[in-house]
């Protein structure tokens, strides 16, 4: 018998999460889970990524607290009749919550990002506590998210669970990188360094083109590739690159469906982001060859063997942004050397098979819970 899976999340659009779950429904069909979505507040021609029978629900969710979408969400459940509700960082879990009410339905939360700013406020963390207590599973994809988590004491009496993400390691693979720079209309010379995300605060795109202005003084040759579109700086940053002194050598490549191409122009992939849970644009860079300069809050030491695959770095302003990227510039065989080692690392350790296998059991424990109580939505 077959698993059905209700995937709900803030919004289907691009992303290092949404991209994730549209990889899992493609992987996990083979394996007999049927997975379904509701996106509370919109979705766009991301949802092309999944399966074409994937259902997808646009539940145009209003700004604060909007009863009518969650009594729409609790429709929808009690029609469908998943065998797991899955929910994913704190709007969907407020919604799943609201919508499941007294339904026995197993809950499996995930969280895919550390908590920052405002979410470590004390009655926002008494608040987590609370909802935690009502999932069965609560999740993590990396095991720094769950020391994290320890330390603002959310997992008393809770049992985190690790699902690691994966990487597809047969779409994203080493490539020509000359010719991936031609179809971007990159320039074919020199040495390029890149980032991939959307313009939000917690990514620090403004820090990465202030240190630029060191990095591309002292490597006349050097590009920046921005890599990703929309959130809340999106605006701002463009300001910032059309000030730039450097600006003739910052290419803005805005939401790109082949990765894998801009990842392989890459000589280097910078993540200067505070709050990361385990970064898929890493893996995917990583498993295309490319090495990478983590800031050492990223949840890093999961991924990065310093001085082998990757190089950890403190990156409190734009001097030791620049400091870090020019010692790798420096030496180009060790950045060559770093990225063939970052492709075995991913291939052995975090392919999109083994994340897959993960979710499938979790999944089935829960289901067979659940019909085991005899009970649905």
């Amino acid at each position: 018998m077959g698993i059905s899976v209700l995937h709900v999340l803030h919004s289907y659009r691009a992303g290092g999460m949404e991209n994730m779950i549209g990889q899992m429904a493609w992987e996990l069909s083979h394996s007999g889970v049927a997975v379904s979505i509701c996106a509370l507040a919109g979705t766009d021609e991301f949802r092309n990524r999944l399966p074409p029978s994937t259902p997808v629900w646009d539940l145009q969710k209003r700004r604060g607290l909007d009863l009518r979408c969650a009594a729409r969400l609790g429709g929808i459940i009690r029609e469908l009749k998943p065998d797991v509700v899955h929910s994913h960082n704190w709007n969907a879990l407020v919604y799943s919550l609201l919508a499941l009410r007294t339904s026995r339905t197993p809950l499996l939360h995930g969280e895919h990002a550390l908590l920052y700013g405002w979410e470590r406020a004390p009655w926002r963390l008494w608040l987590r506590r609370l909802f935690y207590a009502r999932c069965d599973v609560v999740h993590t994809v990396s095991h720094g998210q769950v020391r994290d988590m320890a330390a603002l004491g959310l997992t008393n009496h809770l049992d985190v669970s690790v699902i690691r993400n994966g990487v597809d390691t047969r779409k994203f693979s080493p490539q020509d990188k000359a010719q991936c720079r031609r179809t971007l209309g990159l320039p074919v010379e020199g040495p390029c360094i890149g980032m991939a995300a959307r313009y939000v605060p917690e990514k620090r795109h403004s820090l990465l083109l202030k240190a630029f202005e060191q990095i591309a003084a002292r490597h006349p040759g050097v590009s920046l590739v921005l890599a990703g579109a929309g959130g809340n700086c999106e605006a701002e940053t463009c300001e910032i690159v059309s000030r730039h002194p450097f600006s003739s050598r910052i290419f803005r490549l805005g939401h790109h469906n082949d990765m894998a191409a801009v990842y392989n122009a890459l000589d280097l992939l910078v993540l200067t982001s505070t709050s990361e849970g385990m970064s898929n644009v890493t893996l995917e860079a990583m498993s295309c060859g490319v090495p990478v300069l983590m800031n050492a809050s990223c949840g890093s030491e999961e991924l990065i063997q310093q001085d082998i695959n990757g190089i950890v770095a403190a990156m409190e302003d734009a001097g030791d942004v620049s400091q870090a990227v020019c010692a790798l510039l420096d030496q180009p065989e060790r950045l060559k050397t770093m990225g063939a080692q970052a492709r075995a690392g991913i291939e052995q350790d975090y392919p999109l098979t083994k994340t897959a296998a993960q979710y499938a059991t979790t999944y089935a424990a829960l289901a067979g819970k659940h019909r085991t109580t005899g009970e649905g939505a």
